[in-house]
């Protein structure tokens, strides 16, 4: 749920809207967090908010809205958000979260979003139980399995955002081509055609890889491995339909001035979850 201008010209109409955004964040939400932004309430009363978190908007989507606002509206983190045990767990794909500042102001949080930001123990992955922060058997886990599993994570949240930013770019595409297209109702028949091929494709790049990638790091130790093997060839099924169907290199190479960059754009993102299981 994208942050609308309105939205952001009082204090509660930004709760609203926050409540409303934090309530639809399931696995695949972005988020970014600015220093600090000063917002009116209702009868004109500046509220300082440091730092300033917005839920379900990318941080360019933000950024004009905040030039008629007060503050140093600095953009210090932004990445995607998940669900977890009814927390909002955030994983920052540029920048830094600072959670002493968030933790600082939990009430605050969780009078704006509903629900609570997911705060990592002193050491730990966020999202970590700190009940199971040790081995049945009293031991500190493998840290380089540890390690990877963060990483895997990590990576799996970026092919969920890699997918929402791609599906985002193919709707401009198909917009852009149905508009040029819209005094041609025959033509309109073979786009449609076309629209289908191209929904086939990219619907083979669907969510198991984040499902997949999720399952090896809660896997139990016996069966590590064999997850493992199934996320390891599904992302080799994924990089060979990026890296061989034609139709990919088309839709880069497009006419209509929609710059989707899908081949590299979802290589990236391959390429970071196969070097989270190295």
């Amino acid at each position: 749920m994208q942050l609308k201008p309105q939205e952001l010209q009082t204090l509660e109409a930004f709760k609203k809207a926050s409540r409303a955004a934090a309530g639809q964040v399931k696995e695949n939400a972005p988020f970014c967090i600015f220093s600090d932004v000063q917002l009116p309430d209702s009868s004109k009363k500046l509220h300082v908010l440091k730092p300033f978190l917005v839920v379900g908007s990318q941080p360019q989507v933000i950024l004009p809205m905040l030039k008629d606002l007060k503050g140093s509206k600095k953009l210090v983190a932004s990445g995607l958000c998940s669900l977890q045990a009814g927390k909002l767990s955030l994983v920052a794909k540029s920048g830094k979260v600072d959670y002493g500042s968030l933790k600082s102001q939990t009430a605050l949080f969780k009078d704006l979003l509903g629900k609570e930001i997911l705060i990592p123990p002193p050491g730990g992955a966020v999202g970590q139980n700190p009940a199971d922060a040790k081995t049945p058997a009293n031991k500190p886990p493998d840290p380089e399995v540890a390690q990877r599993h963060v990483k895997m994570t990590e990576a799996a949240l970026h092919w969920t955002g890699t997918r929402t930013a791609v599906d985002s770019k193919i709707n401009q595409l198909k917009q852009a081509v149905k508009a040029h297209y819209s005094k041609h109702p025959a033509a309109l028949k073979e786009i449609d055609k076309i629209i289908v091929k191209i929904d086939t494709t990219l619907g083979k790049l669907d969510r198991r890889l984040t499902d997949s990638l999720k399952a090896v790091t809660t896997a139990s130790p016996a069966a590590h491995e064999a997850e493992l093997r199934k996320t390891r060839a599904i992302l080799a099924e994924y990089k060979k339909v990026v890296q061989s169907d034609p139709l990919i290199d088309h839709i880069d190479k497009n006419p209509f001035r929609v710059k989707t960059n899908l081949k590299v754009t979802l290589m990236d993102s391959l390429n970071k979850a196969e070097h989270s299981m190295a």
